[in-house]
Formats: C-alpha cells, structure tokens, sequence
C-alpha cells in the first residue's frame, strides 16, 4: 500500500478550506492532518504536525501565506509548500518561489489535478498551473537560446499533439483543450502523456513553459 502524503490546509476562508479538505476523499493517498486560517497558524501547524506538504493561501490575515512560507522553509525545509491563489501577478508569483514554495496553483484547478500536484510536490517536483506557466514562461528566455534537439522532438510531434501543445500553453486544462479539439478527456490525457514522453519532460507545467519558448509551427 502506498504511503500516505500527509497535507496541511492554510486558508482563511472557511467554504473554500473546508472544500479542499474534502481532498482526501477524493484521493485516498492524501491525508488532511490539520487546517489553519491565517500564516501564524500556518506556522504552528507546521512546527506541530510536519507535513509533507501545506497547501497555502496568499492573502490572509495576521501574517499573509508568502512571509509564512519564508518562515516555514527557513525552519523545516522538508515541507513543500504549494500556494494556492486566484492572484497571478507576475510579483506574487516571483516572490512565492523564491520564498521557497514548491509551486503555485490557482483555485480554479480541478480536484484531481490537484490531488496529482501535491504529489508529484511531496516527490519534489515544482507544480505551476498552466496559466502561472505561461506567466512565468513570459518572464523568461531560452537560456543561451533555443535547443535544437528540443525544437526537434516538437517538430516531430504529430500535428495534433502540437494542437494539445498549444493549449496547454495558454493555461487550457484537459477537460477545456477536449472541448476545444472536439476529443474526449481521456484521449487528451493520452496525448498528454505523449507530449511529455517525447520531450523528456515530467510535467504539463515545464511542457507549458517551453511551448511558450519554443516554435510550434
């Protein structure tokens, strides 16, 4: 049996913390071990209960989510942090990952996308929803320019792959970039998978960011 992910809850807004505690009903590897309103509780709940990973609003009050996840990662670093925003300024998003966060999500993602980036997060991977990619993608340029063997695999790519491709670049998630090429979400997840195997990446989020960086033509 897999080892359960042990999660932490950081959201000053009852209705929306209540909903993601529901998380662990959805995903039975995930364990919800405590929840917090505000960053000072954040910090205790970190000291008290060592999540694997805490799942972390920006805006609350008393001290807000990115002074918190500063404090958090100074102190115990073995707990990935995952902001867990509406707010996708390119400042916030700058400030939260060199606070240490191990990614930043929007409160739009879906709950199995969800259940998946706090995964991969407590393997340490960087989790970005498509849109924050594609922001933090913006900010960025191919360090020491393109790379042809990558320019390559995308060009080998079939043509609806790039379609998918595309899509993801501007933030689309499955369920959205199915209806937009008429598939079934299933299929999109195979062409996912596809896309990722292809250009030796992990995650949608680094196939985002490079289709922001590189010629899909």
């Amino acid at each position: 049996m897999t080892e359960s992910i042990r999660v932490a809850i950081v959201e000053d807004q009852w209705m929306v913390r209540d909903g993601l505690a529901a998380l662990a009903e959805i995903a039975e590897h995930i364990q919800v071990v405590a929840t917090g309103a505000d960053g000072n509780e954040a910090l205790s709940i970190a000291a008290e209960h060592q999540p694997d990973v805490m799942l972390m609003d920006i805006k609350m009050p008393n001290m807000d989510g990115l002074e918190a996840t500063r404090r958090i990662k100074q102190s115990q670093p073995g707990i990935q942090v995952l902001v867990l925003t509406t707010f996708v300024e390119s400042d916030l998003i700058t400030e939260a990952l060199s606070a240490g966060a191990a990614g930043y999500l929007t409160k739009d993602i879906s709950a199995e996308d969800l259940a998946d980036a706090v995964t991969a997060a407590a393997k340490g991977l960087v989790q970005l929803t498509p849109t924050v990619a594609s922001r933090v993608a913006s900010l960025m340029s191919p360090s020491g320019g393109p790379n042809p063997d990558l320019q390559k695999a995308i060009d080998g790519l079939t043509p609806r792959e790039r379609d998918v491709l595309r899509l993801l670049a501007t933030g689309d998630s499955n369920p959205e970039i199915a209806a937009a090429l008429h598939l079934s979400s299933g299929t999109v997840k195979n062409h996912v998978s596809s896309i990722l195997r292809q250009l030796g990446l992990t995650d949608r989020t680094r196939a985002a960011i490079i289709a922001n960086q590189y010629s899909l033509d």
